[in-house]
């Protein structure tokens, strides 16, 4: 017996989505269908592919080898029928992943240009930390994402597309000393920033270690936007993306605070999985534009 495409297209799609069930799901198939085509390509080659795990399906080591070759395959076929004009490559399943920042500052009109450029795309969106959206994306649970401090294997690309401008803000109304901030003057205040190991977390982090100072006070919250009223309520300082809380701060409930020492702006990516290069480059544009426009990041 021959291996076919459809069998390695089967396989593909099990291995990247994690399942036999969201794999007959996404190519519009029955299960049985989905399972006898594992079957039929594992006799042709003469190995096990597949291990049923408690969460997902996991490849075995013959089974990551198959997989590269059948990404290229199927890339192949794809390019082909792409010169023939009957496929337009921007279409199906783009499982991306963005963090709060993005998703508060860009994220609905990158969404709404995608729409309008790719109408037959469908996107699952993921909103997390950039820690968890690498760890996602190095499992290939997700193509695309958009972060900073990116953890990446090898089958990652990232692409830097700016530097986002983090600054520590309090209410206006809250009786504060003049002149520059240091360390120690805000260590002793009630302070909020998201969960280890988000960028917020790590930047106040590496913020008060520069002086070899400890915060008295520091408290975590997951939502960005619940930190923003914290901040406007008066409740706590925090560190954030000035384009987070600019309409907090352009109505004046909220303000930035001079510090010493200063803190240097971090990069943000784009990260996608190396065999989606085409889907990867037009969504680093895309983005670049989208998140410059918006003020969220500025130019490298």
């Amino acid at each position: 017996m021959r291996l076919s495409l459809p069998q390695l297209e089967t396989f593909y799609w099990i291995a990247r989505l994690g399942g036999f069930h969201a794999a007959a799901r996404h190519l519009h198939l029955t299960q049985p269908t989905i399972s006898t085509r594992i079957q039929e390509l594992e006799e042709t080659l003469g190995v096990k592919l597949l291990e049923r795990g408690r969460q997902r399906v996991e490849l075995t080591p013959a089974g990551r080898d198959v997989l590269t070759q059948a990404e290229k395959m199927l890339h192949l076929a794809d390019e082909m029928q792409h010169l023939r004009g009957r496929r337009d490559p921007m279409r199906g399943l783009l499982r991306l992943g963005t963090n709060e920042s993005t998703a508060m500052a860009g994220l609905l009109d990158l969404l709404a240009q995608l729409n309008k450029t790719y109408p037959d795309l469908r996107i699952e969106l993921t909103i997390d930390v950039g820690a968890a959206l690498s760890r996602k994306l190095n499992a290939r649970e997700l193509d695309v994402a958009i972060l900073s401090d990116p953890i990446s294997a090898p089958h990652v690309v990232d692409e830097a597309i700016g530097k986002a401008d983090f600054q520590w803000v309090a209410a206006t109304g809250i009786s504060l000393p003049k002149g520059d901030f240091t360390p120690a003057d805000i260590a002793s205040r009630r302070i909020v920033v998201t969960p280890s190991p988000s960028t917020l977390y790590q930047v106040a982090a590496d913020w008060f270690r520069s002086a070899d100072c400890e915060p008295e006070n520091l408290g975590t919250c997951n939502s960005m936007l619940l930190m923003t009223k914290l901040v406007a309520a008066g409740h706590a300082v925090s560190v954030l993306p000035v384009a987070v809380v600019q309409a907090e701060i352009d109505a004046g409930v909220i303000q930035t605070l001079p510090v010493k020492p200063t803190i240097a702006p971090r990069p943000y990516y784009v990260s996608y999985l190396r065999e989606e290069e085409r889907l990867g480059g037009m969504l680093t544009r895309m983005a670049r534009e989208i998140l410059l426009q918006s003020g969220l990041l500025m130019p490298l």
